[in-house]
């Protein structure tokens, strides 16, 4: 039972991703329009407050701020996206379809029971959502119906109804099994959701006001739960929900730290970012924090082992710190000492007690990139940005020695300080079969023939492709649901490039690295090929 609902949550999770991958990339060029049209810098600089600069950054600004402004739709067509297990781009559409009857069917029964307000907000609990006057649920509804449609759509995408009614069955009878399920969910929502939104009110009232305590467990649990994927889902209702706050922000309210972070960096009037802002600070970690880990393990390294060590460590370390990718380092010392990973959780949420404390309010995707890029235009009365780099400084110092400490102490067996292959030095032999690989890796981006053979290699190792249910990948992963585990050829795997295998529940997770949609495409165009 907990294997399955945590197999449930994966799933769940996963499919978040498909719509969550974007907003990062949203945000940055949002913050690189707001560095055009912010006061600060446009009187510092007048040539920057000339129209024809002025006016296209700011009409893509407010553009792309539509899509923060709508998460519950997206939300609701990305899970249930992400969700299916085939027919995807229908799933997609009836959820859309299915959103539009929910809200149709909501703002109608207002209307009738005269429960209809005059205006819109926080007090009256109503809300606009595409054109409709409903039940503020905000996100949480986008969510509720991609889940719905998507288990639905699993269910019944292949209902056969005979050859009568065969023009209503497959993915339009789960249109038309939704239908009533919108009816009913529009409806309940009038009398269920007001409590439940009274109870996530207190739950956010508690969390912004518990300080230092809220912004701990958060912290704690960003990094704990990355072993089983469910970080996303908590980062996700805390960055984009009520559950990580509530302002408003040039007269509209938003919720959602990370959307509140974005909205207020772009508002002359805010002249301090709203404390909720620390949340979406996590990331200072994966910055300092795993900076010192990882020179703490090359630190610990044998003598003899050293230039291997440099080889592995340093650009994992830049890696985390410049992109926020992390599975290299995190993923290393999970394996080796799962006390570590627990240290690091712990440092984690110190780190974010740090910046409350000192008032630091910084808003970050994830890198050090986008910690100037964001915070630096908006100035250091907004966001205290300064301080941000010297708790990581100081972070970086305590990773540094905690974790020197622990691996020497306990003789943790971290890379450089075992006999094992991969920690060993560069041979003649060893050179020549990197070279080989460098080589090989060129023709598969570049030869047809070699990338299907390598995604021949994927299918094979994995089972074939009747041990495949469903198919996914994250930023360095790719996700693979298999029917059958113990088929598993994990040496293969590392023949096509695979750098580890992580395997949770009936998931299994090969990691690539950044290169990983690459290897997707090999496996899912090595699939075409079968079906021709």
């Amino acid at each position: 039972m907990k294997e399955k609902m945590i197999g449930g949550l994966q799933k769940f999770s996963k499919a978040m991703i498909s719509s969550v991958l974007y907003l990062p990339a949203i945000g940055l060029v949002m913050v690189v329009c707001n560095i055009f049209t912010n006061a600060n810098i446009t009187n510092a600089l007048p040539f920057l407050q000339q129209d024809w600069l002025y006016i296209p950054f700011k009409v893509i600004y407010d553009a792309l701020l539509s899509i923060f402004a709508n998460l519950g739709p997206i939300f609701a067509i990305g899970i249930a996206f992400g969700l299916a297990k085939k027919k995807k781009e229908h799933a997609a559409l009836v959820a859309f379809m299915s959103l539009f009857v929910y809200l149709a069917a909501q703002q109608s029964f207002l209307t009738l029971t005269d429960r209809l307000t005059e205006t819109t907000g926080g007090a009256t609990g109503q809300a606009m959502m595409l054109g409709f006057q409903v039940i503020n649920a905000g996100v949480f509804i986008g969510i509720i119906i991609g889940v719905i449609v998507g288990v639905v759509h699993n269910k019944y995408c292949d209902k056969d109804l005979g050859s009568i009614f065969s023009v209503y069955g497959g993915t339009k009878f789960v249109f038309l099994v939704m239908i009533p399920i919108m009816l009913v969910l529009a409806i309940g929502f009038v009398y269920i959701w007001p409590p439940i939104q009274h109870g996530i009110n207190n739950l956010t009232h508690f969390i912004g006001t518990s300080g230092a305590p809220g912004f701990f467990v958060f912290g704690f649990l960003n990094r704990l739960l990355i072993p089983t994927g469910l970080h996303q889902i908590l980062e996700s209702v805390i960055y984009y929900t009520d559950l990580g706050g509530v302002a408003e922000v040039g007269g509209q309210v938003i919720a959602g730290a990370r959307n509140i972070a974005l909205a207020e960096i772009a508002d002359p009037e805010t002249t301090k970012l709203h404390i909720s802002t620390v949340f979406a600070c996590a990331s200072i970690a994966k910055m300092f924090g795993l900076t010192g880990a990882g020179l703490a393990m090359l630190k610990c390294s044998k003598p003899e082992q050293k230039t291997k060590a440099k080889a592995i460590f340093i650009p994992a370390i830049l890696t985390s710190a410049l992109t926020g990718i992390t599975e290299p380092l995190e993923f290393t010392f999970l394996f080796v000492s799962p006390m570590l990973f627990v240290i690091h959780s712990v440092l984690t949420g110190c780190a974010l007690v740090a910046l409350y404390l000192l008032n630091v309010s910084c808003c970050t995707m994830g890198s050090l990139i986008d910690v100037f890029l964001y915070n630096v235009p908006a100035g250091v009365q907004k966001t205290n940005w300064p301080m941000f780099f010297v708790v990581g400084i100081v972070l970086l110092v305590v990773y540094y020695f905690v974790f020197k400490w622990y691996i020497l102490k306990f003789d943790v067996k971290t890379p450089g300080r075992d006999d094992s292959d991969e920690v060993a030095l560069v041979t003649k032999d060893d050179y020549k079969k990197k070279k080989a690989k460098d080589v090989s890796d060129d023709k598969i981006k570049n030869d047809k023939t070699t990338a299907l053979e390598t995604g021949r290699k994927i299918l094979e190792a994995v089972g074939g492709e009747e041990n495949i249910a469903s198919i996914d990948n994250c930023f360095t992963r790719l996700r693979l649901e298999l029917k059958d585990l113990d088929v598993l050829d994990e040496q293969l795997l590392k023949e096509t490039g695979s750098k580890g295998i992580v395997k949770r529940g009936q998931e299994t997770q090969i990691i690539y690295g950044t290169d990983v949609n690459k290897y997707r495409k090999m496996l899912e165009d090595y699939l075409e090929t079968l079906e021709d």
